[in-house]
């Protein structure tokens, strides 16, 4: 098969990938009919730990899906038996104060620093946090951010008593008090849709589509969906059932960069040359994964063979072991690190950053165009699959895009042997991304967002929800699974909401895991008796329970 060569290679993963969402679908839609019947018992708790089995079937291991009318059912169904009897709420006029609500937040990556940029940047609003499932502990910035925003500490759900239903109670109450509320969650978080299951009756809920590429909950409360990309919006339109009035687009918020040190000081620093042409790439691990045996070194090997003074740096992928050859050749010229929290020193001693294959990672790039450097990525699928590239704001028209690896690889050694190319890209890049990605051009989108948001009507979702989800085999459906499919095993994510169910299902599902062998020793398997909320106070330090 010639690289590149969109048609014949779809042709070819066509019937593998249509046997594997057959099969994925086939086991989501077994713990769809169990949360079906959970809540035909009216055993809410089961089946809302159901749904949310279910979701990571789908989210890990794709099943033709972008999201779940019958799951939906379940949980807005849940969540109506608990709304007490009331009228409808007034909408707001203005927005003035905003309830962003996350999964987890996390000392590294993207999606937690464009949350406190966002927030410090709507200074002229109140901004309050909710975590919904977070473990561990929480990074000291996030605290700090909200704090000087509204002054409130930020709650953490699954540190109370309870389980998703307590805790998607808890999140409506506080809802009550805010304008709108923003959705940053993970695509396998249901509380929101068990919260706010009554459009009519809760502030607005819009949701942020940082997961645009996967399956996940939320359409049938959304009241306007935050596109970082107009692929995202053209999937959640066609595949998501959202209407295209509660679409909008809005980039990503990306920190404004200032350079502390020249390339050549940030080379020394690393043990480099400075003459050396140093390219760059920093994603997390998983968007560098091998790929029909063709790891991220080998499609890089023949530009360092055929230039001596260049040298290639990741930042985020480890130290995959079927890079190894590659390295045994290269030595020092192929370096490949662990996630770093602060990666500046290595974007500052870049000359050409590449992106990240086979997905790719756009926050990265927006950055590195930051510190002026031209921006390369590989795209080799069909059209139909563009939610798998780089179709950004400002980096369209600012970021060369090869469509075969030849294709790329020319690409590199044109900039390589350029150094007025390098710097006429950079400048470009650098730019554009200023003007849509930072501050203060940034803001006037999110003012937009408000606005919208204020002259929809109330979300009506009955019709969504009377449909029925099938899967799809063509694109990108195919390519999804080529890409992230990876036999995700159920049992362990059965293991981690066992802890939110009533105690007799608690055990019975305790039991279950534990004939399939799942736990590794008598201390994992007795730490799974616990609560969640109680094994989230042991494993998080806190020492006492709250009032």
């Amino acid at each position: 098969m010639a690289l590149g060569d969109t048609m014949t290679e779809t042709a070819a993963l066509e019937p593998q990938s249509t046997t594997r969402i057959k099969r994925n679908f086939a086991e989501f839609d077994h713990y769809v009919q169990r949360a079906q019947g959970y809540l035909s018992q009216d055993e809410l708790a089961a089946a809302a730990a159901h749904c949310a089995i279910a979701s990571h079937v789908a989210t890990q291991n794709h099943c033709g899906i972008f999201w779940s009318p019958r799951l939906e059912k379940v949980l807005t169904d849940i969540g109506r038996q608990l709304q007490p009897a009331g009228p409808a709420r007034a909408r707001p006029r203005e927005v003035k104060r905003v309830l962003e609500v996350c999964t987890q937040v996390s000392a590294v990556g993207g999606h937690t620093k464009m949350l406190c940029q966002w927030v410090k940047a709507d200074a002229g609003r109140e901004h309050a946090l909710v975590l919904t499932q977070h473990r561990g502990p929480t990074p000291a910035f996030v605290h700090e951010t909200f704090e000087a925003s509204s002054g409130m500490r930020v709650e953490q759900l699954n540190h109370r008593p309870g389980g998703q239903i307590e805790w998607a109670m808890r999140l409506r109450e506080i809802a009550k008090d805010f304008d709108v509320v923003i959705l940053h969650t993970h695509c396998e978080d249901l509380l929101p849709v068990i919260a706010f299951a009554d459009a009519e009756k809760h502030p607005p809920v819009l949701v942020l589509n940082h997961a645009d590429h996967l399956f996940w909950y939320g359409p049938s409360v959304c009241h306007l969906s935050i596109n970082l990309r107009d692929a995202a919006q053209d999937l959640a339109i066609a595949r998501r059932g959202i209407a295209p009035e509660r679409n909008i687009l809005m980039p990503t918020l990306a920190e404004g960069i200032v350079r502390k040190r020249s390339r050549e000081d940030a080379k020394r620093e690393l043990g480099i040359d400075p003459d050396t042409i140093v390219m760059m790439s920093a994603a997390r691990r998983p968007k560098y994964r091998t790929m029909h045996g063709l790891t991220f070194a080998d499609i890089h090997a023949p530009v360092l063979e055929k230039h001596p003074n260049a040298m290639l740096l990741i930042v985020g992928a480890g130290e995959p072991e079927d890079w190894a050859p590659v390295k045994a050749r290269f030595g020092d010229r192929l370096r490949s690190l662990p996630e770093q929290p602060n990666p500046k020193l290595f974007f500052e001693a870049a000359d050409i950053y590449v992106d990240s294959y086979p997905f790719v990672s756009s926050t990265s790039l927006m950055e590195a165009a930051g510190f002026g450097l031209p921006l390369v990525t590989i795209f080799t699928y069909p059209e139909a699959s563009r939610i798998f590239g780089i179709n950004h704001v400002a980096l369209v028209g600012n970021v060369m895009q090869a469509t075969s690896f030849d294709q790329y690889r020319d690409m590199l050694s044109q900039l390589i042997g350029d150094a007025a190319l390098r710097e006429r890209l950079g400048s470009s890049a650098r730019e554009a991304v200023q003007r849509e990605h930072n501050l203060p051009g940034w803001m006037r989108w999110l003012e937009a967002v408000y606005a919208r948001a204020l002259e929809l009507p109330p979300l009506d979702n009955r019709a969504m929800l009377a449909t029925i989800e099938q899967p799809a085999f063509g694109e990108p459906d195919c390519r999804h699974e080529d890409i992230f499919g990876g036999n995700w095993p159920t049992v362990r994510v059965l293991m981690s909401y066992m802890g939110m169910l009533p105690p007799h299902q608690h055990l019975a599902h305790w039991n279950e895991v534990r004939q399939q062998g799942a736990f590794e020793s008598a201390g994992e398997a007795a730490s799974y008796l616990l609560p969640e909320w109680l094994k989230r106070y042991v494993k998080d330090g806190l020492l006492k329970l709250p009032e």
